[in-house]
Formats: structure tokens, C-alpha cells, sequence
């Protein structure tokens, strides 16, 4: 054969079974990889959970206008953590 001279030739040949597997070992730890980063990234949601804070939405509900100014504040007040 023409590739008889080559050193890896053999190896590959005598165990395509080993590599074939290797591959699909390889593909599905990437494949893994990736999901779990998408996850941690939160930018999907995973059973309804919801990443943003209590402030992020209360600022956003002001945004929007559905709190007045009074209303704003006092929701602020009653969710800030006391420090005494």
C-alpha cells in the first residue's frame, strides 16, 4: 500500500473503532461544554427562573411609568435590607 511507510498508518488502521469512539467521546464533551456555558452565561432562562433582581424590576416598572415617582421610592425603601 502507499501509505505503508507512514508510522501513524498502521495504528489508524488496525483500530478505527478506537478513534471512531474517541471522536464521539470528544464531540459529546464539547457538546456538554457548550450547554453548560450557555447556562452559567443566563442567557436562557431554565425553568422559569428568573436572573434579575428585585431593584432591576423595580427600576424597570419605573421606566415604564407604572409607578409614580412616590411610589418608586417607597418600594425602594420597604425592599433595602435594613443596616442597623
Amino acid at each position: 500500500m502507499p501509505y505503508d511507510d507512514l508510522p501513524y498508518y498502521h495504528m489508524m488502521n488496525h483500530y478505527p473503532f478506537l478513534w471512531t469512539s474517541l471522536m464521539w467521546v470528544l464531540v459529546v464533551i464539547v457538546v456538554a461544554y457548550l450547554i453548560y456555558r450557555l447556562i452559567k452565561s443566563e442567557k436562557i432562562l431554565i425553568l422559569g427562573i428568573n436572573p434579575r433582581s428585585t431593584e432591576d424590576i423595580l427600576i424597570e416598572r419605573y421606566a415604564k411609568g407604572e409607578l409614580t415617582r412616590d411610589q418608586f421610592m417607597q418600594i425602594k425603601r420597604d425592599i433595602k435590607p435594613d443596616d442597623t
